[in-house]
Order: structure tokens, then C-alpha cells, then sequence
């Protein structure tokens, strides 16, 4: 069996987002490479206890605040990790670089095509020439053969950091992915024609609150999931969504030819496939869990996010209790992608939910000021 080496990764936010990198020293596997601070757990820590241990030997900052959040097992060519990435939001001090590494903060945003193509016809020029060494019987190392396959952020993610940050190690880029998913997921509840003007005004209230991510929901249409009327809807929901910097999706209750009206798709569990379904270029995909078994069939989809539900009581649903914050967290830690927590929700709730590992919170009720 492959040995797993058990790492916390310290995923260092500023206000503004930006992320601390650090460079590994010669005398390193994958010197020269960028990677996210962190180190392995020693027996009988937790996952925090060994974050905090870490960021004061290699940085010098004492960790105030940190929640678990997303964990990812990676296999290098020298190890098999599974990296526990923790988000930490406060700590004191100035990080330094105690290793001998140097350090950036970075901002992460959408690559335009220009960036994106350009890394992409530099990955295939690396590529071919990897494969014509190989081909006149040269041996590369490890690391020069890893040089060759590594992808930038613009390539494999469509995403670019500012400043230039790179090369970066093939495991730290699923977290560039996670932290450009919004941390509020807000579900439609328009339920009728009568309802929609009064709704979008809603919608704009909370776009110019900073709302950045949007389902849309709405099984109980008077004319069904797929009435013209209600697609119209979803199009005028969608204008003013993009113009805020914003993205919608659209939930699989509805024809799957409206995902091309929108940002995307989120799946119930009841329609999650085999296999990952094809989709828009950028297009992002949601999916509903309700257990471990969901959760590990959206990992295999490689979806952007899940949401987990019920974790709370709600009024939609009377008599069940929820599956509380202790099982949330658990479920959340080993989930592999980030989860939104569901169920008895609201912007007063994310505090607790970002404690027990959650990446943001979902919800109808308190998400639209009714």
C-alpha cells in the first residue's frame, strides 16, 4: 500500500483576497517551485494544532483564526500527500521567509484569451520537446519531466495571479479554483409571473451587496420547470447577474439546453451521472449531497462546489431536524471539493459553517432580504 504523508496547507487570506505564496529552497524537492505554506502533522496533532506549528517555524506569524476547509491527496513522484488546506483569515506578525523562501502575495482573477492561449501554446511547446528528448532515448529527471507537464493557473484553470507567480506546484492549483468560487450561494424562490418584478428588485438589492453567485430554482413554476415564460425570467436574471460581475446557475430541474443561458449547472443528487456532463468552456457545475456517498460522487465529477444539506432544521421542511454542525464538519473535511452548508442558513450563520469546514453558506430565506 502507498504510504500517505498527512500535510496542513495554509491558505493565508488578506481582506482583499490576495494569497501568501512561498518559494521552495535549493535543497528541496522542487526547488524554484511555488507552493502554498504548510507542513506535515506530527503524532498526536490535529490538523490546526500543526498549521499553527508550521506557519510560526516557517513564517513567524502566530495563527489567531483558521478553519479546515477542502482536502485534496496528490501523488508526486516522491510521495503520496493528502493535504489538509486550511483557510487562515487572522494571525500576527509579518511573514517572513525563515526557510530561506521567498514570498508573494497574489491575486487571483479570470485569465483573459490572450493569457490563456499563450499558456496553453507554451504548455504544448514544453510538452513536444519532453517528448522528442524521449524519443532520441534521453532519460529526463523527475523534475525536468514535471517542468515539461506543468500547467500554469491560465492554462488549466483559466485563472492568472498578479503579480506573475510561477512555476506553480502541480497540487496548489485546485486551491486557486476554490477561492474564485464566491462564498454565498443565494437560490431562487420566485414562484410565480406575479412575484418576478418585485424579485429582480430583490435580485439588484443584493448584486449591489455583493452577492456573486446565483442558483436558479424554480420547480414549482405555475406553467412547469420548462415554460417559455419562466426561461424568459431566467435571462433577465442572468443580464443583471453578469452585470454585476456575477454568475448564475441553473438547477437540473430545468431543460438542460438553458444551461446555455446561464453560467452553468447545479445538479440534484437525483440527476448526478456517471460521468462528468459536457459543458460551456468556464461553465460551472454545483452539485446537491446529502451524505458521504453524494459528496464522493461529486468529487468524481470534478465538480467546482457541493452543497450539503439538511444541516439545520428548516420551515420548508418540518420534522427534520438536520444533520447538525458536528456531522457537517466531518463530511465537509473529507470531502475532497469545496461544500457549501444548506438548511437553516443565512448571513448570519456563515461564521459557524466556515468553523466546521464549510467553504461558504446556501440558502432561500434570508438571502434576499424576505
Amino acid at each position: 500500500m502507498t504510504k500517505i504523508v498527512d500535510v496542513a496547507v495554509g491558505v493565508m487570506l488578506q481582506p482583499d483576497g490576495r494569497l501568501l505564496l512561498g518559494q521552495r529552497p535549493e535543497g528541496k524537492p522542487y526547488a524554484g517551485w511555488w507552493e502554498l505554506p504548510g507542513g506535515k502533522l506530527e503524532p498526536g496533532e490535529t490538523i490546526l494544532q500543526a498549521l499553527a506549528r508550521e506557519l510560526k517555524e516557517e513564517l513567524g506569524v502566530t495563527v489567531l483564526e483558521s478553519s479546515t476547509w477542502v482536502t485534496h491527496v496528490h501523488a508526486y513522484s516522491h510521495a503520496t500527500v493528502r493535504l489538509y488546506f486550511c483557510r487562515v483569515t487572522r494571525w500576527e506578525g509579518e511573514p517572513r521567509g525563515l526557510e530561506s523562501q521567498a514570498l508573494q502575495w497574489g491575486r487571483i482573477r479570470d485569465a483573459n484569451e490572450a493569457e490563456a492561449q499563450a499558456a496553453r501554446r507554451d504548455h504544448e511547446a514544453r510538452l513536444k520537446a519532453l517528448e522528442a528528448r524521449l524519443a532520441r532515448g534521453e532519460q529526463p529527471t523527475d523534475l525536468e519531466a514535471a517542468q515539461a507537464r506543468a500547467q500554469s493557473p491560465e492554462d488549466a484553470l483559466g485563472l492568472a495571479l498578479e503579480p506573475r507567480i510561477g512555476p506553480l506546484l502541480p497540487a496548489t492549483l485546485p486551491p486557486l479554483r476554490w477561492l474564485h468560487v464566491p462564498g454565498t450561494y443565494a437560490i431562487t424562490n420566485i414562484g410565480a409571473p406575479a412575484n418576478v418584478d418585485a424579485f429582480l428588485q430583490r435580485l439588484d438589492t443584493a448584486l449591489a451587496s455583493g452577492l456573486k453567485l446565483v442558483q436558479f430554482r424554480e420547480p414549482g413554476w405555475p406553467g412547469g420547470a420548462a415554460d417559455d415564460t419562466l426561461r424568459r425570467v431566467l435571462k433577465q436574471v442572468v443580464a443583471r447577474a453578469r452585470s454585476a460581475g456575477a454568475r448564475v446557475l441553473v438547477n437540473s430541474v430545468h431543460p438542460r439546453g438553458w444551461i446555455a443561458d446561464a453560467d452553468g449547472v447545479h445538479l440534484r443528487a437525483a440527476d448526478i451521472p456517471a460521468q462528468r456532463p459536457a459543458l460551456p468552456p468556464g461553465a460551472m457545475l454545483g452539485v446537491s449531497a446529502h451524505d458521504a456517498a453524494e459528496l464522493e460522487r461529486a468529487r468524481q465529477l470534478d465538480a467546482d462546489f457541493a452543497v450539503l444539506a439538511p444541516v439545520l432544521p428548516t420551515p420548508s421542511h418540518p420534522g427534520q431536524p438536520g444533520m447538525g454542525w458536528e456531522t457537517f464538519g466531518k463530511l465537509a473535511l473529507h470531502a475532497g471539493l469545496p461544500v457549501f452548508a444548506l438548511g437553516g442558513q443565512s448571513p448570519g450563520t456563515r461564521t459557524t459553517a466556515i468553523a466546521h469546514g464549510a467553504h461558504g453558506v446556501a440558502g432561500i430565506g434570508g438571502f434576499w432580504g424576505n
